[in-house]
């Protein structure tokens, strides 16, 4: 009886979509777990709210140094390997938060965190475009995308009742063994072989249109990053929200990017309309934000925000199968790229938010935003119509 080699018996797409997914919602699952945890934590190992903000910031800059490192080195050692090791990594980070007694040991924590997610979502991706038909590739990104959102919404809902019920060590103990579990599954799933190429950074005559994607993901993280730390003090301020009232709109947010980003994949696999999927999408990011910034009641606020998670997939979505598209053959660096884009935006939208509201009122930071949003928007409506993409 003929034994085939492993490798040559592929998973189907869907399974490696699943595994995508199912890896890309336990580290968003796990970077949620520390929301509602470290504000009643941190005071007992003699930190304050900032401190708070710079360990949670040291995810971002680890993301951002080592996602193209990581991209580069699935591409030449295979997807698998990366994505075990960082499922791995992603284990040692969330026991060692279990075992911290110093401010010392959260920051290496975080940081070796933010190690295994430059890995897992670079190679992750990766495999996905490496296994999926590129006519159906946006409808697939779309759903990894939301397996982001969903591990958003229910990691501070399980960190809380974990915390509540079973005390701070197993908070981080048990998601810990689930995703060694995890990673460990990886290796029983038999994944196409990519044949290691030599991967370029910035492909030949693709500078323009990936800088273009450079703007559009930045806009769209970057956003994100005014929008996670103000917000809810906006909410405060305005409405007196309690922190399940906060919660609850940031869930909206999450739920219209769950069911908004596969259906805007799904478009553009179908029809193409990039120019006005991104366009549009960045400028009506832009009025949702006025909206919700000036909603007089919770209510508005609410629906101002799934409009505003709707128009931010839309413009996102979209880069994701064309970044393939310029990086064929070497969906590493594609994403390992796409990774550094979008932690530059999430860097730097917390920090130029600090640094102007010192000087202007809140709202005025979100109005900035906003203008940036639409401007972007339409000077991207203009330039993708030059560069003819699908």
């Amino acid at each position: 009886m003929r034994i085939l080699h492993r490798d040559r018996i592929a998973a189907s797409p869907d399974t490696v979509l699943a595994l995508v997914v199912l890896v890309i919602f336990m580290d968003m699952m796990i970077y949620g777990l520390l929301i509602p945890v470290f504000p009643g934590y941190a005071p007992r190992l003699g930190v304050d709210e900032s401190v708070i903000g710079v360990v949670f910031g040291v995810y971002a800059v680890m993301l951002l140094f080592f996602s193209m490192p990581m991209g580069l080195l699935s591409d030449r050692v295979g997807r698998r390997p990366l994505i075990v090791a960082g499922m791995l990594l992603l284990a040692l980070a969330t026991a060692l938060f279990g075992f911290s007694t110093t401010v010392t040991h959260l920051f290496v924590a975080r940081m070796v965190q933010g190690v295994s997610a430059a890995a897992t979502w670079s190679a992750g991706l990766a495999l996905l475009a490496d296994t999926c038909e590129p006519s159906r590739l946006g409808e697939r990104m779309g759903f990894a995308l939301s397996a982001v959102s969903l591990g958003t919404v229910l990691g501070p809902v399980v960190g809380g009742l974990l915390f509540e019920y079973l005390g701070y060590t197993a908070t981080f103990l048990i998601p810990a063994v689930l995703v060694a579990v995890v990673g460990l599954a990886v290796l029983a799933v038999p994944v196409q072989t990519v044949k290691p190429g030599r991967s370029r950074m910035v492909p030949r005559g693709s500078l323009l249109p990936l800088a273009a994607c450079g703007v559009v993901v930045v806009a769209v993280s970057g956003t994100y990053g005014v929008v996670d730390p103000y917000l809810p003090v906006h909410l405060h301020a305005v409405f007196l929200a309690s922190p399940a009232t906060i919660g609850l709109v940031f869930a909206v947010l999450a739920v219209a990017a769950i069911l908004a980003q596969p259906a805007v994949g799904r478009f553009y696999d179908r029809h193409g309309g990039s120019r006005h999927l991104i366009g549009a999408g960045l400028f009506f990011s832009g009025a949702a934000l006025v909206a919700v910034i000036g909603a007089p009641a919770l209510l508005l606020v609410a629906a101002a925000v799934f409009a505003l998670g709707v128009a931010l997939s839309s413009a996102l979505v979209p880069v994701m199968p064309i970044m393939a598209g310029l990086y064929r053959g070497s969906q590493g660096a594609a994403y390992g790229v796409y990774n550094t884009f979008f932690s530059v935006g999430l860097s730097i939208g917390p920090f130029a938010g600090a640094a102007l509201a010192g000087r202007w009122p809140l709202s005025a930071v979100f109005l900035l935003q906003a203008m940036v949003l639409a401007v972007v928007g339409v000077l991207g409506w203009i330039a993708l119509g030059r560069l003819h993409w699908r």
